[in-house]
């Protein structure tokens, strides 16, 4: 009856919890639970029998047992699926890495094998562009021949126009009144013919408007007449020059003109191969960049393979540790609640013999666990231990063990202290959290 009884209540807690393992498995560790508390049962007795200390186990004991399994089961089990993620997602990124490094060797050589022939495409544009740059250099300084030398008869002309135009500006109203009746056909024999009149010096308009009025101003016409010859005598050959010159103009412009549409087209021809020649030289630079960019990656994801090819071993080897310890942690972790929840009224002697018992059971009942488990390295870390001692607590193997009872037990722990040195360890691991000591 009271087997029944006890399979009842260790389905009823266990029958929705996970546990990492076959279903046979974990009906085997539900019917330990129930072995392990009978074989406690059992020693109580005896323990009194030998060292006279009365101890006893309750259905209470043994409900604590079973929820103690499921807390620590959770902890851990979450701990090392933790660690084990972390090896896991560590080598998968080693993995990652070693793919990512041949990728990219495959790229670089694809890379490289453009970077040539970009390189040797813009090697022949360069050449291209050096030739037509050097026979528009030779037809720009044949233009620049032509229009200097356009340029010089240009200032010429203009030097001796301006000296026409000044004579001719001079002559302007003399030129205004005789041009209406000789315009240019006044010979120079006219105006020798009139010189010995023009001498005189009674041969002018105001003692011609006293002598005769109707012919004052022929006295006028005659005199402006040679004048005008005078001065158009100078004019003619200027205006004859500047004629030749202004012909001669046109004749260097033309030249010019046709010069300059050479340089424009050779200078069309430069820009197109010149803006062919950025272009390769941009794609080459593209290239480079992202051929170096590639090999950097590479280099980097290399250094870091160099760099962990030690660890990938090692995370390979605590991946499959890993994996070990959580296909043993159903055995483990029943060691260890079996220990925290019963072994705290007994010796050294009997914990080291209860723990022996158990695992026997557990080898009959094919329940998976570490066979080098160190409890105490399982559920307390170095650190922690060697706070406690700095607390007082002993640094043998049974006080350690009784400081994890009293830290991790689910009930209320019962300290058997007759040297005073668990007391001393609590009051000070419990003086800043509020302890009260009463009597």
């Amino acid at each position: 009856m009271r087997l029944l009884m006890k399979g009842k209540i260790k389905k009823h807690f266990l029958s929705s919890y996970h546990i990492e393992c076959t279903d046979e498995v974990k009906h085997s560790v539900v019917n330990t639970m129930g072995t392990i508390q009978d074989i406690v049962a059992e020693k109580c007795i005896e323990y009194f029998e030998r060292y006279r200390r009365r101890t006893f186990v309750t259905p209470k004991s043994y409900l604590s047992f079973i929820e103690g399994y499921k807390t620590i089961y959770k902890e851990k089990f979450a701990s090392l699926g933790s660690l084990s993620e972390r090896m896991r997602t560590g080598l998968a990124k080693l993995m990652e890495a070693e793919v990512s490094v041949n990728q990219l060797s495959k790229e670089l050589v694809m890379k490289e094998k453009d970077l040539a022939i970009a390189s040797k495409k813009a090697d022949e544009v360069l050449l291209e562009v050096t030739m037509k740059a050097h026979a528009a250099e030779k037809v720009k300084m044949q233009v620049q021949t032509v229009k200097d030398k356009a340029q010089a008869i240009v200032d010429d002309i203009a030097i001796d126009k301006a000296a026409a135009e000044e004579k001719l500006e001079a002559a302007r109203p003399a030129l205004e009144e005789a041009k209406a009746a000789l315009q240019d056909s006044i010979t120079e024999e006219t105006v020798e013919l009139l010189e010995p009149y023009l001498d005189m010096e009674d041969y002018n308009l105001e003692t011609a408007k006293k002598v005769c009025g109707n012919v004052a101003g022929l006295c006028s016409w005659t005199q402006a007449m040679a004048y005008f010859y005078g001065i158009n005598k100078e004019v003619l050959p200027l205006k004859a020059n500047l004629a030749l010159q202004e012909a001669r103009l046109a004749a260097a412009q033309m030249e010019l003109n046709s010069a300059q549409n050479q340089l424009d087209e050779k200078q069309m021809e430069l820009d197109e191969v010149q803006a062919m020649y950025d272009t390769a030289v941009k794609e080459k630079q593209a290239l480079l960049d992202d051929a170096e960019a590639c090999r950097r990656k590479m280099n980097n994801a290399s250094a870091l393979i160099e760099g962990l090819g030690g660890e990938k071993l090692r995370w390979t080897a605590s991946s499959k540790s890993f994996q070990n310890q959580i296909i043993n942690l159903v055995g483990n972790v029943l060691l260890a609640t079996g220990f925290l929840s019963y072994s705290g009224p007994f010796n050294q002697e009997y914990r080291n013999f209860l723990l022996q018992l158990w695992r026997k059971e557990m080898d009959i009942s094919k329940i998976p666990y570490s066979k080098n488990l160190n409890l105490t390295g399982m559920l307390v870390d170095n650190a922690t231990v060697g706070e406690w001692n700095l607390q007082g607590l002993p640094n043998d193997d049974l006080s350690i063990q009784n400081g994890i009872i009293v830290t991790k037990a689910s009930r209320y722990p019962l300290l058997i202290d007759p040297q005073g040195q668990g007391k001393i360890w609590i009051k000070n691991k419990e003086k800043n959290n509020g302890l009260q000591v009463s009597s």
